[in-house]
């Protein structure tokens, strides 16, 4: 087996460095992020891939490789062959037993995550009033169980990912302080699912539009500040701000306040004429960022206006904007509502506030929309980072310590 770590600058150029390198069949055994510069979270985001490919059997007859039979071959042993006599003559394969054992706990982690992914989207398409998966019986998993509850994960899904662990758990394994913190975080990260960074893009993908949505006091206008402030300081001057929250003068003289700090230009728009007049008067910015007035989510009549001004054929990235503060059920309720808009992205906001964030995990599992952001106080533009996988876990899996990420 091969083994090679790759860097670049998006998730889709490194597999494609991936592809170059070791084609179709390579496996990837891992992905992280990693940040150059001094500027530490703020530094220009990178990914780095570690992947893998089996070493092919040369054919001393024909000097080709010969394709490999997935249906005769058994973990790393030579492939019987099937050719006519006299048999060629094979070489045989000497694969370390470190990259054997390797490539088998990959195997069974991915297959692992695979049938978790399934079961917990069985769970979730579940009739109402249907009876959860009870561990109460089961003693070997009651210090897992109970530690996946204490970092704020729902009951139902505690229990989901507790039963799996006793399939790929030892029973040592399932009371190991240490093998169930690995095991957690494996699937945790497994299940997390974010978005590119917006602060990573080039200027050859075109212009960006930005539009955050949500109920009211969720900090809208300040994230947009702070994204506004990040992207000027790592990619470009170019970025305008459109406001449609004229139900709230305040908000609307917050943003030029912002507009005359970074030195932006600001339009406010009352109608949707107004508002693509808006995106035409700005066509040369590399970015524009939209704010809008907090709806309720039982106001319908105020979510359907706002989908009047963000069409489709607009080409308007939708960010919902959610406190880790809210109760679950409301939180669940906000993306039902506002998803009439088509939302995109997710946005945390006031993680600061909580001791866990558990609910980060179970709004990924019940939602499927990926996060764009997270933020953690009122600083612009400190407090706003690009959601990523492994930043997410640890806020997760420190729920003591998952208000600070400096």
């Amino acid at each position: 087996m091969q083994v090679k770590v790759f860097e670049a600058a998006d998730m889709a150029t490194g597999m494609r460095m991936v592809k170059d390198e070791f084609g179709p069949d390579a496996l990837i055994l891992s992905t992280k992020t990693i940040r150059s510069s001094k500027l530490g979270l703020l530094g220009k985001k990178r990914f780095e891939i570690t992947a893998a490919v089996d070493s092919g059997w040369p054919d001393e007859d024909q000097g080709q490789i010969e394709p490999i039979d997935t249906g005769t071959y058994d973990r790393g042993m030579r492939m019987e062959n099937k050719s006519p006599e006299p048999e060629p003559v094979k070489v045989e394969p000497q694969p370390t037993s470190e990259n054997t054992v390797l490539k088998s706990e990959v195997d069974e982690l991915k297959e692992m995550m695979k049938t978790l992914g399934q079961e917990m989207t069985r769970m979730n398409t579940r009739q109402s009033g249907a009876p959860a998966l009870s561990l109460a019986n089961d003693s070997s998993l009651q210090s897992l169980l109970q530690r996946i509850l204490d970092l704020g994960i729902s009951q139902e899904n505690a229990e989901t990912i507790a039963g799996f662990a006793s399939e790929s758990l030892t029973l040592e394994g399932l009371t190991d302080p240490f093998v169930q913190k690995s095991y957690l975080t494996n699937t945790i990260e497994g299940l997390l699912n974010v978005t590119p960074g917006l602060f990573s893009r080039t200027k050859e993908e075109g212009q960006i539009r930005l539009a955050l949505i949500g109920p009211t006091g969720v900090g809208k206008t300040t994230s947009l500040a702070k994204i506004a402030a990040n992207y000027l300081s790592c990619q470009s001057l170019s970025i305008g701000f459109i406001t449609i929250d004229t139900y709230r003068i305040a908000a609307v003289e917050q943003l030029k306040v912002y507009g005359d700090i970074m030195n932006l230009p600001v339009e406010v728009v009352l109608t949707p004429e107004q508002f693509e007049q808006a995106l035409l008067t700005m066509r040369d910015k590399d970015l524009i960022l939209i704010d809008t007035a907090g709806r309720s989510p039982h106001d319908k009549l105020c979510i359907e206006e706002l989908a009047s001004f963000l069409r489709p054929d607009l080409d308007i990235e939708k960010h919902l904007v959610l406190s880790a503060t809210t109760r679950e059920d409301e939180l669940y309720e906000a993306i039902e509502r506002f998803s009439i808009l088509g939302i995109d992205h997710t946005i945390i906001t006031k993680i600061d506030e909580c001791l866990k964030l558990g609910v980060l995990l179970d709004l990924q599992i019940r939602g499927k929309i990926p996060y764009s952001f997270i933020a953690n106080g009122q600083r612009v533009p400190e407090d706003i980072m690009e959601a990523d996988t492994n930043t997410l876990t640890s806020l997760i899996m420190s729920p003591d310590e998952g208000s600070s990420y400096e």
